[in-house]
């Protein structure tokens, strides 16, 4: 029988609890941006940073759980980095300059932001990438 990895558990059993925290409590992130006295935007904008990066942070701790390899959760946090500037800004931007415009594009790109979409689709990739190395593929 082997032996349980405590090291491994506890993070992904707090790292789901901490995505499932985030995603019961977002209205609550976002009624505490709007208390600070900030423009409109700029609550909105600070919300979704926090949503963005705490799913993602959480989304990391799960790899880091299933995969204990520092490649996979390198490569999750570059994969955050990319969704940042090239999700999260352009995003951020068209919400700012086309306030009513609620198309296909911008409903995409809030989907990837509010959920941790783009690092959960690296879990079976890592997971496949695995099995390729093991030679069970």
């Amino acid at each position: 029988m082997a032996k349980t990895d405590w090291r491994r558990i506890i993070p992904g059993i707090l790292a789901v609890a901490g995505l499932v925290a985030v995603y019961l409590f977002q209205r609550n992130i976002t009624a505490w941006t709007e208390t600070l006295g900030l423009s409109k935007f700029a609550a909105f904008a600070l919300g979704r940073i926090i949503r963005f990066l705490l799913n993602d942070f959480f989304t990391i701790a799960l790899i880091y759980a299933l995969f204990p390899r520092k490649k996979y959760v390198y490569f999750a946090i570059l994969t955050q980095v990319f969704g940042m500037i090239f999700i999260l800004l352009p995003y951020l931007l068209l919400k700012y300059h086309l306030p009513g415009y609620n198309g296909p594009l911008i409903s995409f790109l809030h989907r990837l932001i509010l959920n941790p979409l783009l690092l959960m689709l690296l879990i079976p990739a890592f997971l496949y990438q695995q099995q390729k190395e093991k030679g069970k593929l």
